[in-house]
């Protein structure tokens, strides 16, 4: 009994060892090695904007090379899209494309512009009106309307037309001081409303007939002497300022001519008239 089971663990032995080698020799063939597979990598893509407010973006991510990848960008409000940059470059397409990956860097741009008028934002219109007067009042008229409306930050010209022969003009002025003597003004419209002034000064004549000069009515005196020449010296000067302070001082108009010594013509004879008496005596200087 004992022989026969030793007999049956032999031949029990001997099938392990043949299965054992039968299957060693059907995974092993040297002459055909298994071939390794090739690893596969995946490259980053961005997607951005410029300026960085400016829009939303999508299609970022990590792709193997090769792959589709759909990256698009729209606008918030206030800007325009202009074109794609891919890694500094520009590239070409709408704003939503189809790119092909590859196996490197893939930088994307979205380049927008701004929209300085945005049509869904309301457009301030910021508006002043230009008054335009003479001085003395009547003498003349102007090129356009007084009060008429200007836009902001803008020239606008303004002239005198149909001036009284009368009259010679002497400046445009705002707010009591001269800003120019150029009778034909462009003038830049500030934000609020403003008034300009054309000053004008009264003629020694009035030739009405070239033929036969005569005088103006109230203007005898003054035929040979400017207006300011109070002393009738035939200048004006110092002497004449002083003459005419001294009018205004004591009221006496005993040394001057009181014509003349109302050097501006508004009919009062003041310090007005001695600073406007100085004012010619340092011009001619």
């Amino acid at each position: 009994m004992q022989t026969t089971m030793k007999h049956i663990k032999s031949i029990f032995c001997c099938l392990l060892l043949l299965c054992s080698g039968s299957m060693q020799a059907q995974n092993f063939n040297p002459s055909n090695p298994a071939e390794p597979q090739t690893p596969v990598f995946y490259y980053p893509l961005t997607v951005s904007c410029s300026p960085a407010e400016a829009a939303y973006v999508s299609g970022k991510g990590n792709y193997a090379p090769g792959t589709q990848a759909n990256i698009s960008t729209s606008p918030k409000s206030g800007y325009i899209f202009n074109h794609w940059e891919l890694n500094g470059v520009p590239y070409e397409g709408g704003s939503n494309i189809s790119y092909t990956t590859v196996a490197g860097k893939m930088d994307f741009v979205a380049v927008y512009d701004f929209l300085p008028n945005d049509p869904s934002e309301p457009v301030m219109d910021v508006r002043s009106r230009l008054y335009l007067e003479s001085e003395p009042a009547g003498v003349c008229t102007f090129n356009r309307v007084s009060g008429a409306w200007v836009e902001a930050d803008q020239y606008v010209n303004v002239n005198v037309v149909g001036v009284d022969p009368q009259y010679a003009f002497a400046g445009w002025f705002q707010g009591g001081v001269k800003i120019t003597d150029v009778q034909s003004l462009n003038y830049l419209m500030g934000y609020h409303d403003e008034t300009l002034v054309a000053r004008f000064t009264l003629l020694p004549f009035n030739p009405i007939s070239p033929s036969e000069p005569q005088t103006a009515p109230g203007q005898e005196d003054i035929q040979t002497h400017a207006r300011g020449d109070a002393n009738e010296d035939g200048a004006i000067d110092v002497a004449d300022a002083v003459a005419v302070t001294n009018v205004y001082l004591t009221g006496d108009e005993s040394g001057v001519n009181p014509t003349l010594a109302d050097a501006n013509n508004d009919g009062v004879i003041d310090m007005a008239d001695v600073v406007y008496i100085i004012n010619v005596y340092l011009t001619n200087q």
